[in-house]
C-alpha cells in the first residue's frame, strides 16, 4: 500500500497512529518489549507494510526506509531490507515507546548484539561488515560482488557469480530506531549522526521526552 503523495505531509502521521492502534487495539502502552524473533519480525513487517511510512536510523549513522523483515539462515538472526540493501542482525529486543498526545514522536527501537565477524582481522571498533553472500549463509569478500565474478577456470574464462549472490551488511551490535517518516525527529537531519546508539533505551526515551517538551514550549 502507498500513501497518496498529494496528502503525504498530513497523512503520514495519521497512518502511523493507525498502525500503532492496530498493533494495540485495546490500549496503547507507553512502553512494550518483544524478545521472540517471530514476534519481532511480525512487528517490523507491520511497520513496513505501507510504503514511505517509516524511516529507520542506523547505529553507524545514516538511515533508510524499512521495507520488510524475515528470518535469516544464520541461527538466531533476522534480515531486514531497505531499498537495494539487506542487513543481518541478531536481535536482543524490539522496544516500542509511546507518548500520549504526541503520537508523532512514537518510535520502535531494535537492540542487536552477539553476531561474530566473518572478516579476518577486522578492526575491533567496527560494528558491521559488508560481504558478498554467494548462497544462504556462505560469504566471501565484498570485492567479489564489485568485480562481478569469482575468478577464472582452467580455460581462463571468468567464473560468474551465482544468481543467488547478493551484497549484505552484517551488524555485530548496535541499535536501530524507527520513526514515522514525517516525524519531527526524522525531519531533523542532524539525527543521522546515530545519537540514539550512544544512549541506552532508557536514556534515549528520556532524550525524546525532553525534545517533546522543548518543541511544545517553542510552538
Amino acid at each position: 500500500m502507498k500513501l497518496d503523495r498529494d496528502d503525504f505531509e498530513t497523512e503520514n502521521l495519521i497512518v502511523w497512529e493507525r498502525i500503532i492502534r492496530e498493533l494495540f487495539p485495546a490500549a496503547i502502552p507507553n512502553n512494550c518489549l518483544w524478545k521472540d524473533i517471530d514476534s519481532i519480525i511480525s512487528i517490523l513487517n507491520k511497520i513496513s507494510s505501507i510504503d514511505n511510512l517509516n524511516h529507520t536510523l542506523f547505529p553507524a549513522g545514516g538511515g533508510h526506509d524499512l521495507t520488510g523483515a524475515k528470518r535469516s539462515t544464520e541461527k538466531g538472526c533476522i534480515e531486514f531490507s531497505t531499498p537495494n540493501s539487506v542487513r543481518i542482525v541478531k536481535p536482543k529486543v524490539l522496544e516500542f515507546n509511546y507518548f500520549p498526545n504526541n503520537t508523532g514522536w512514537a518510535y520502535f527501537r531494535l537492540e542487536t548484539a552477539g553476531l561474530r565477524p566473518i572478516t579476518p582481522n577486522i578492526n575491533p571498533s567496527f560494528i558491521k561488515e559488508k560481504l558478498t553472500e554467494l548462497k544462504p549463509g556462505h560469504y566471501t569478500e565484498k570485492e567479489v560482488w564489485e568485480k562481478g565474478y569469482l575468478g577464472y577456470n582452467e580455460k581462463g574464462k571468468r567464473i560468474l557469480l551465482p544468481k543467488s549472490a547478493r551484497i549484505v551488511s552484517r551488524y555485530f551490535k548496535g541499535s536501530f530506531v524507527i520513526f514515522a517518516k514525517k516525524s519531527l525527529y526524522n525531519k531533523n537531519h542532524v539525527t543521522y549522526d546515530a545519537r540514539h546508539d550512544k544512549m541506552n533505551g532508557k536514556k534515549f526515551r528520556q532524550y525524546i521526552e525532553k525534545c517533546i517538551i522543548k518543541f511544545n514550549e517553542e510552538s
